[in-house]
């Protein structure tokens, strides 16, 4: 009896540190979804309000979209990064450093970098004036600051592919390569190796990353503040300006936004979970 009140007292402090951080939140942000203006309760109006609004939505797919392309296509270059660091080659200890440095840069100052390098004063556009490519700076395409998501997407893809690709990369150096070997010995050819030896190894790896990555961008808050554009912001961004802009300002309103946004996160992560296991069961692995 003693030890099991020993043992619940030493996870005690714990146990406070994660209601106080995790479960308060929770209960805040729910009960602030349900109550009016006044603190009162004021069941589903909020969340009603927020489901019959188009900018909810836009907000949403746009956010979906931009972090589903993000991860594609960053899980695609991380594979071919990972493939191309695998082997021993002249410069490879100045790529890992870089990829690996890439990792130490925040999120602000990388956002900061794309307005430099695809504004339409930044690096890009000045090579293509002096290359002859455009006339002025309102020839080079919109990069940023667009309702497209090509200067978030962007960001993303530059921050997330060393990350995935570093995670592969371990796996495929810590994989024996006497399976690619015998499949090699039995006349498959380089493709074939790569979706039945090397595509089914690293796929844990994937599937656990890219929903890391997914879940970062889709709430990120920091890029979308500085890249997005005024037309068309992020769900983290509306979420902000619901609660603080004066001219925006409703915090229930706010509060059932979060609350949904989180359920289609959970949503998203659950079914693409589901369908990698599946896919995973399939392969046998």
């Amino acid at each position: 009896m003693k030890g099991r009140l020993s043992l619940a007292l030493s996870f005690l402090p714990i146990a406070v540190l994660m209601g106080v951080a995790y479960v308060w939140p929770v209960i805040a942000v729910v009960w602030g979804s349900l109550s009016g203006d006044d603190g009162r309760f004021a069941g589903w109006r909020n969340y009603s309000e927020v489901l019959n609004s188009y900018y909810f939505w836009d907000s949403l797919l746009f956010t979906f979209r931009v972090s589903l392309v993000s991860t594609a296509v960053s899980v695609a270059l991380a594979i071919a990064l990972a493939m191309a660091l695998r082997d021993s080659f002249p410069g490879k200890r100045l790529a890992l450093f870089v990829s690996q440095y890439n990792l130490s840069i925040p999120r602000l100052a990388a956002a900061m970098i794309m307005v430099f390098l695809l504004s339409q004063t930044g690096f890009l556009s000045s090579l293509a004036r002096q290359a002859g490519l455009t006339e002025s700076i309102g020839d080079f395409p919109w990069l940023v600051y667009d309702s497209r998501g090509i200067g978030l997407m962007a960001v993303f893809v530059w921050k997330f592919v060393p990350y995935i690709g570093l995670s592969v990369l371990g796996i495929l150096q810590g994989a024996s390569a006497e399976y690619e070997q015998q499949a090699a010995t039995l006349g498959v050819g380089m493709l074939g190796r790569f979706f039945h030896v090397i595509l089914p190894t690293v796929v844990p790896a994937v599937a656990v990353s890219s929903i890391l990555v997914f879940a970062s961008s889709f709430g990120d808050y920091e890029v979308p503040a500085i890249l997005g554009s005024p037309q068309r912001r992020s769900v983290s961004v509306m979420l902000y300006l619901k609660y603080v802009d004066p001219d925006m300002k409703d915090p229930p309103e706010a509060f059932a936004m979060m609350a949904l946004t989180s359920l289609a996160l959970m949503a998203a992560i659950l079914t693409y979970r589901r369908l990698a296991a599946s896919d995973a069961r399939k392969r046998g692995l």
